[in-house]
């Protein structure tokens, strides 16, 4: 099982995502499990990455992963169609100004009604294609999909890497700070 951290996972994923910026999934569980650290998991048609994340709460966060097999398309059937695809798109500046126009408006009369926003910024990303993201450009990132639970139903080979990934992941977090239990 080849294990990769941080910036190495990072330009990995960002390279075959760049490759095809089509049908790629993020899920993120909410509830740290057993083991203190948050569970992701990120999926295009071809692979699955299981990631343990030390915290969803600091900028810069030490991740860990490792590609796991498992049917991709089970990670779709847990997103659901409602949600876009995860990705990049590309935001022209008359497309940003016609957004924060019709948020605000929305906002102004959802306030009203007690309702929010969400379906709007959802038609709008399902209506962008995901692109490679080019220096220079205005890009909107996302959607992370936040669960409570662990996105992937562990067979023995998912628990061994889940846990294979926590011993990793925690021996990182004591040799980069001392005092860390």
């Amino acid at each position: 099982m080849e294990i990769l951290q941080d910036n190495n996972l990072a330009k990995y994923l960002f390279e075959k995502y760049s490759s095809n910026p089509r049908n790629w999934n993020f899920l993120i569980s909410t509830n740290p499990l057993r083991d203190g650290f948050f569970d992701a998991t990120i999926s295009n048609v071809d692979e699955v990455w299981q990631l343990k994340i030390d915290s969803i709460y600091k900028p810069i966060p030490m991740v860990i992963g490792a590609k796991v097999d498992v049917d991709a398309t089970r990670i779709e059937r847990r997103i659901g169609t409602s949600s876009p695809a995860f990705g990049y798109r590309k935001l022209e500046p008359s497309v940003m100004m016609t957004m924060l126009r019709k948020l605000t408006q929305e906002q102004q009369v959802n306030a009203e009604k007690g309702e929010g926003v969400g379906n709007y910024i959802n038609s709008l990303l399902s209506s962008l294609e995901p692109v490679a993201p080019k220096v220079g450009g205005n890009y909107a990132y996302g959607p992370f999909v936040f669960t409570n639970g662990n996105s992937l139903t562990s067979n023995e080979c998912q628990k061994h890497a889940a846990d294979e990934l926590s011993h990793r992941l925690r021996d990182n977090l004591r040799n980069r700070y001392s005092s860390y239990g």
